[in-house]
């Protein structure tokens, strides 16, 4: 049974004339006839009785009926409401990215977006949150994109946006630590345990065998600025342009510090290819990147 035998049955149904139907359906008569016969032998039932000129529904043929007009009405809404989101992934970009993201990087890039002329009139929605919260609701189509840190989820795809130096913030007027074991020796301000920064910063420091212990931690960078501000600690971030709004010092890492780097993704779902505005949007970011080794 297909979707052209239920509407060519509808309509059938509907005229009671196997011409009219024909013609309204623009099929041939011949056509329409050996449709409705082959679904009558799929179904092994009778559809239809010949009264005079008239073709009228069996009592099977009336069930059936039922059951055809919902399918076909499913299918038009479905048609309507896909049509729908096409439209809308043409005037409607969803992204979801850590903070710094929105906070430091895109709204140049944005700006030079939006000032093409066909993209003008585009609305562009933002959500902030943790990498690890953001990924569901990508997966869950809450997002068409993400720029967040690194997963090892195997449904994503990514590629690196921007790599962040991670930074020593020491308080105001504070002696700055010239090693690591200095550091370690200092009250230390880090991530929260749930943020996808503090499993990062965790990993890179554990693989240089420095394991630090935190007397406080704060949910992003901007937290841990303002406690390290009022001088409550050394805080590990990455290099973001909100440090400049706070009172501290931010000094490099002691050496080997090559190798504590916090890197961003744009994180696309594998098996959803963007389609529309966010298309052109990510086609515009990575065109971006290859022109400039570094965004910020």
């Amino acid at each position: 049974m297909t979707l052209a035998q239920l509407s060519y049955f509808e309509k059938l149904a509907e005229t009671a004339n196997m011409g009219r139907a024909a013609a309204a359906l623009h099929i041939s008569q011949p056509s329409l006839s050996i449709a409705i016969s082959k679904l009558e032998t799929e179904l092994n039932l009778l559809l239809f009785n010949r009264v005079g000129h008239k073709l009228l529904l069996t009592s099977d043929g009336q069930q059936l009926l039922v059951h055809a007009k919902k399918i076909l009405r499913e299918v038009q809404e479905t048609q309507l409401h896909m049509q729908s989101l096409s439209a809308e992934r043409e005037t409607q970009i969803r992204i979801g990215c850590i903070a710094p993201v929105l906070y430091d990087y895109l709204p140049g890039i944005m700006h030079d977006f939006l000032s093409i002329p066909k993209n003008s009139e585009l609305k562009i929605d933002f959500t902030i949150d943790n990498t690890n919260k953001l990924i569901p609701m990508l997966k869950d189509g809450y997002f068409d994109f993400l720029i967040c840190s690194q997963s090892e989820d195997s449904d994503l795809y990514q590629t690196l946006f921007i790599s962040e130096p991670l930074l020593l913030l020491c308080p105001p007027d504070a002696p700055v630590p010239q090693t690591w074991d200095e550091i370690l020796a200092q009250d230390l301000i880090g991530f929260q345990q749930r943020a996808s920064a503090h499993h990062e910063i965790h990993i890179m420091l554990i693989r240089q065998g420095i394991q630090p212990v935190y007397r406080y931690r704060a949910p992003d960078e901007e937290g841990i600025a303002a406690l390290v501000s009022h001088g409550l600690g050394y805080g590990l971030v990455p290099n973001v342009a909100m440090l400049k709004n706070y009172d501290l010092q931010a000094v490099p890492l002691p050496e080997p510090n090559d190798t504590f780097v916090r890197n961003i993704y744009i994180t696309q779902l594998i098996n959803r290819p963007l389609v529309g505005a966010s298309k052109r949007f990510v086609e515009y970011l990575k065109n971006a990147l290859s022109k400039k080794p570094n965004v910020s």
